[in-house]
Formats: C-alpha cells, sequence, structure tokens
C-alpha cells in the first residue's frame, strides 16, 4: 500500500532581538516553487541559534507534522584594526608630538578615551582588537592573531592592552589587514564578521626595502581581497583631512571595503574623541544582523515561506529576504531588515515544506 507524500512544516518563530546588516554587493539567486526562496551568496555570516530541522530531506512517515522552536539571534564580530604608529603620538590640533604624557591630546590617547566609552556601551557586538605594527617588534612586523581575541564583554581587556603599549612604529597596514582576515578566518562561530580600520595616515612599509616606502596601491588592493573572503571592513580616519595623500587612500579603501559612509570623505573622519565614539557607535548600528540561523537545511530549498508580522516577504537581495551561501540562515534585507531595527517588524516566521509544490 501506497501512502502519498505529507507535508513536513516546520514553523520557526523567531523573536527579534533588533538589527540588521546587508551587504550591496550580495547576490540572490533562484527563487522558490511559487517565489518562495531565494539564496544569497556571500552574505558575512549568520546569526541566531536553537532552530531544528528533521533531518533527511522529504519523508513519507508521518513525523511530516509541525514543530514551532524558538531562536537567540548572535552578535556580529567586530575586529578593531588600530594603528599604532609613532605619528599616533602627535596633537592633531598642533601636529606637534606631546607625548608621553598622560594629559597629552595625541591622537592615541583621545582614541584610547573613545574606544573605551564607544565599547562599554556596544551591546550585541563581539569586539577584539589587533594591532599594528606588533607592540613587541615594532617597525613594519604584524604577526599573527590579536592582541584581545573577539567575545563578549572585552572592552576591559580592550583598554588594558592600549594602556600597556603606546604610539611607536609605522604603519603596515596592508599586512594588518592580511593578518586581521586571517584570524576572522580562524574563527569557528558563524556570526557576521567585520574589521574596523582606525588608523591616522597613509599606508606605509611598502615595497623597495627600508620602512618607509609608501604601499597604497596593495592597501586599496587588500581590503578588496578581504571583502572578497567575505569581511568587510570600515574605514576611520584620525584628522586626516589635512592630508591629501592619506585621505585619497583611505577613500579608496573605504569603497573597496564595502561599506562606505554617506557623505564626504566617504570614510569616517575623526578629529578628537566625540568623533572617534560617534564612528564606532553608528558602525554598530550598521552591523546589527538581520540574519538568523538554522540548525540544518531545509528538507526542499525551494519550499520556503518567511513572513514578517505574518506577511509574505518575497525574495529578494535587496528588500526581502535570502538565504547564506550555505543554506543554514535566512537573511531579511531591505525596508524588512530596517523593520527589525526600527521595530516596526516584531516577529518572523519560516515556514518549511517538504513534497509539495507550495506551502499555504
Amino acid at each position: 500500500m501506497h501512502r502519498r507524500n505529507t507535508l513536513l512544516t516546520s514553523l520557526i518563530s523567531i523573536g527579534l532581538l533588533g538589527g540588521c546588516t546587508w551587504s550591496p554587493d550580495a547576490n540572490l539567486n533562484g527563487g522558490g516553487r511559487g517565489g518562495n526562496a531565494g539564496h544569497i551568496s556571500n552574505p558575512g555570516g549568520v546569526g541566531g541559534v536553537g532552530v531544528r530541522v528533521d533531518a533527511g530531506g522529504p519523508t513519507l512517515d508521518s513525523n511530516c507534522g509541525v514543530t514551532t522552536l524558538g531562536t537567540t539571534r548572535l552578535p556580529p564580530d567586530l575586529l578593531l584594526v588600530f594603528d599604532k604608529s609613532g605619528s599616533m603620538a602627535e596633537d592633531p590640533s598642533t601636529g606637534n608630538n606631546c607625548m608621553p604624557t598622560a594629559t597629552c591630546p595625541s591622537k592615541w590617547n583621545q582614541a584610547k578615551t573613545a574606544i573605551t566609552m564607544a565599547l562599554a556601551n556596544s551591546t550585541m557586538i563581539n569586539w577584539g582588537l589587533k594591532l599594528f605594527s606588533d607592540p613587541t617588534q615594532n617597525g613594519c612586523v604584524v604577526n599573527a592573531g590579536a592582541q584581545v581575541d573577539i567575545g563578549a564583554n572585552t572592552a576591559n581587556a580592550i583598554t588594558t592592552a592600549l594602556n600597556r603599549t603606546g604610539p611607536n612604529g609605522n604603519t603596515p597596514t596592508t599586512l594588518a589587514l592580511r593578518r586581521g582576515g586571517d584570524y576572522l578566518a580562524s574563527l569557528t562561530d558563524s556570526n557576521p564578521k567585520f574589521m574596523v580600520l582606525v588608523t591616522d595616515g597613509a599606508p606605509t612599509c611598502g615595497p623597495g626595502g627600508g620602512q618607509n616606502p609608501p604601499d597604497d596601491a596593495n592597501a586599496i588592493a587588500e581590503v578588496t581581497t578581504q571583502l572578497n573572503r567575505g569581511f568587510g571592513t570600515f574605514v576611520v580616519g584620525l584628522a586626516t583631512s589635512s592630508d591629501m595623500q592619506a585621505s585619497n587612500t583611505l577613500t579608496s579603501m573605504s569603497t573597496n571595503g564595502g561599506h562606505p559612509r554617506m557623505g564626504t570623505p566617504n570614510y569616517y573622519l575623526a578629529n578628537n574623541t566625540a568623533d572617534l565614539v560617534a564612528a564606532l557607535s553608528s558602525i554598530g548600528t550598521q552591523v546589527r544582523s538581520c540574519t538568523f540561523m538554522l540548525s540544518g537545511a531545509p528538507p526542499d530549498p525551494l519550499a520556503v515561506k518567511v513572513q514578517a508580522d505574518g506577511k509574505t516577504v518575497p525574495p529578494s537581495a535587496t528588500d526581502g529576504w535570502g538565504y547564506n551561501q550555505a543554506m543554514t540562515s535566512v537573511i531579511l534585507t531591505g525596508s524588512y531588515c530596517q523593520g527589525v531595527l526600527d521595530g516596526t517588524i516584531m516577529n518572523v516566521t519560516v515556514l518549511f515544506g517538504c513534497g509539495i509544490n507550495n506551502i499555504p
């Protein structure tokens, strides 16, 4: 006796904790049966845990029923790639070197204060710290790893690490970004991952020997490489508006990093503590995730429907939803993601089906 296929519908009720992130270069392909599914390539990570999908794909047994489970949104991972070159000892208003006194209004001291303030108020974001050059060797050396590993509640650890060192060495920006990307790639969590580059000048340590050859072209290319690996870069320039070479390079890096700021310059210009606090706060708002993790791929990835407060969300890279590359997460985009951020969308449901062409 043959039993007909029955409907497996896993209904996931997701309690929204806020936030959204979307990379405009992401590509949504396909579309489900009746326009119910999509795929986003390389969106930069996933968020949320706890959703379970019956294993094994479409089934013929009576277990093809309805299950309701909750999720918890995972925070994004942000690696602070922080310039500790000798010029960070300068007072940005005068250009004079005023270190090592603690009261000196140097770029270094103001930046330390800003980072302490911004990270203390940064919730649902995992921060880490990567200094360049390496504090133990200076010059153009950037070792693997991070001074503070990415994790929750790392503000105090980052402040301590900054207090243990000071401005010295050159500006090996290219190598710092490469090492930063390698570090992010070594992490095993599924969180969206980004770098936040904070620097006060143009990259040095370029080819040709010595420590001071410019390295602008390679640094600009490196942010593109890291973006292609899935790690976008936000660029913050400390008092760089009067340095035309640095400003032009940071502008190109911001564009290639995938997260340019609206306006001119298109990177985040910070001339004082307040400016840097505002920049880091703005970046933190942008990276909060609209990505919700599923514990497994849908039995039939073409038979999926996403709803926001009971209304169907269309598959779209710009205003709707899509999968991450592995089809283990659902990501809201455009106005739907903004609705999560501002609280006008309170609940998202994801329906999975098997053995049928459409979900009611």
